[in-house]
């Protein structure tokens, strides 16, 4: 299902819909077809100013950002500190160019989910790394990827776990609850997809303890243009909320079918 909605997601983008409609309001004024070249001209025009400037989509991302606080281990209670074994990074986005080191193919979100996994791994003393991700479009695992690179930047074999089967979130969840047990463990994703993730796991009987990283919205100091412009930024965050809102929806879905 995750396939699917992979591949709807980018047809659904506010950009792609846009161009559409202004391309079809070409086509009736070519025809001669002033209304209806009007109506599609007008509301092409409008869906991307409306996600340009970010209206609805911005402020549903930085909910989804903020539902869970950066993971500060020092405030984790001793009790379940102690009981941590294993650091859960989840998945991501590569390309798997040969001409490129691997720390140079792995994408945006992977390097920060890596980076926040490797630094929580150091703060617990005896823990793991558990890197995951399977493969999608690139015949290279995720997983294999990011391994790689935390082995290029001195995390030991010993200490890292590739998992190299699960091709989404869901499947990660059923492949790793046989490692990870009913025991509390890190879970680190990108903050955009950590309330789904941790719902994911908390369906399956698992106790995670959420690690969002790789915010897209900061709360910088305001005035930029930015603030006040429709930008390409803007555009691409809602291809980002309208992705997690469909995979909540698949999710709410298969709760329903349980019942």
């Amino acid at each position: 299902m995750m396939d699917i909605i992979r591949f709807i997601t980018p047809v659904l983008e506010p950009f792609i819909l846009g161009l559409a409609l202004i391309v079809a309001g070409t086509g009736f004024l070519i025809f001669k077809k002033s209304r209806r070249a009007l109506a599609c001209l007008a509301c092409g025009i409008a869906v991307l100013l409306f996600f340009g400037y970010g209206i609805g989509t911005k402020s549903a991302l930085y909910r989804l950002e903020r539902a869970y606080a950066p993971l500060a281990v020092e405030g984790i209670p001793p009790d379940v500190r102690q009981r941590i074994r294993y650091v859960v990074v989840l998945g991501s986005g590569h390309v798997s160019d040969p001409d490129l080191p691997r720390t140079a193919q792995i994408g945006g979100s992977s390097l920060y989910r890596l980076v926040e996994g490797i630094r929580i791994y150091r703060l617990l003393p005896g823990s793991q790394l558990v890197l995951s991700g399977g493969l999608t479009l690139d015949p290279v695992t995720n997983a294999r990827i990011v391994g790689d690179v935390a082995r290029q930047i001195g995390i030991p074999a010993r200490d890292a776990i590739v998992e190299e089967r699960p091709r989404d979130t869901l499947e990660e969840a059923k492949v790793l609850r046989g490692l990870l047990g009913s025991e509390p463990f890190v879970l680190v994703t990108s903050a955009a997809h950590m309330k789904r993730a941790v719902g994911i796991f908390k369906d399956l009987g698992m106790l995670p303890l959420p690690a969002p990283t790789d915010f897209i919205l900061k709360n910088g100091p305001a005035g930029s243009a930015e603030t006040w412009l429709p930008n390409c930024g803007n555009i691409s965050i809602s291809q980002r909320v309208i992705y997690e809102w469909l995979g909540e929806a698949w999710r709410w879905i298969r709760g329903i079918a349980r019942l």
